[in-house]
């Protein structure tokens, strides 16, 4: 799955969020507690159900991953002091940025899971538009690769590439069966981590 597809829904609601939070009339501390709640409920979501997805496409369903790091707290006061300088795309570039190495760090632990249990996942890698445009790091680092090492998950800063994910529901067709936050959990299989339950529909797919 391109999973630049999946921040792209959230993309239009954070940024008003965002907006809304950084009101220059608001009290510092008050603002950067109130990002640091907002990044770390989106990013917890934004981990969880990415990590979900990749364990249903690579078969490692029932594994839980480590969530994503604490880059929140830092990222919640960059944008609130950036206030001052009234830089909306600055801030929103960072916020960006925040976001894509959230769904990064969650592929990778899905991925060094799903290796360490015999799977075979594949990676590619693109370049996505920026306005300062790719770096020749990037562009050396295009490419489809098949079971590579974790290091294929690797971003310098504000790095806009693609990273895509296929495991064997992707290949096979299944991975559109996913559905989460169904009432049902396929095979009465409950799926728990660190922030509660969540709840997924599984179809029955053929092992490797």
């Amino acid at each position: 799955m391109n999973y630049s597809d999946f921040l792209d829904t959230i993309s239009k609601d954070m940024k008003e969020a965002v907006a809304l939070i950084n009101n220059p009339e608001v009290a510092p501390e008050i603002r950067r507690r109130n990002f640091e709640i907002l990044f770390k409920e989106i990013g917890d979501n934004i981990y969880f159900m990415v990590y979900d997805m990749n364990a249903f496409d690579f078969e490692i369903q029932g594994t839980i991953g480590a969530g994503q790091n604490n880059a929140y707290y830092n990222l919640a006061k960059v944008v609130s002091d950036g206030v001052s300088t009234s830089n909306k795309t600055l801030i929103w570039d960072t916020v960006d940025n925040w976001m894509n190495n959230v769904v990064g760090k969650a592929q990778r632990d899905a991925f060094v899971t799903a290796r360490s249990l015999g799977k075979y996942p594949i990676v590619t890698r693109s370049l996505r538009g920026s306005k300062s445009g790719p770096c020749e790091w990037c562009k050396a680092h295009v490419g489809t690769f098949i079971d590579p090492s974790p290091e294929v998950f690797g971003r310098h800063s504000d790095c806009h590439c693609v990273i895509k994910t296929e495991g064997y529901n992707s290949r096979n067709g299944t991975l559109n069966n996913y559905k989460r936050g169904s009432k049902y959990v396929g095979e009465n299989q409950d799926y728990q981590n660190n922030q509660g339950f969540y709840e997924v529909e599984r179809s029955r797919s053929t092992s490797n």
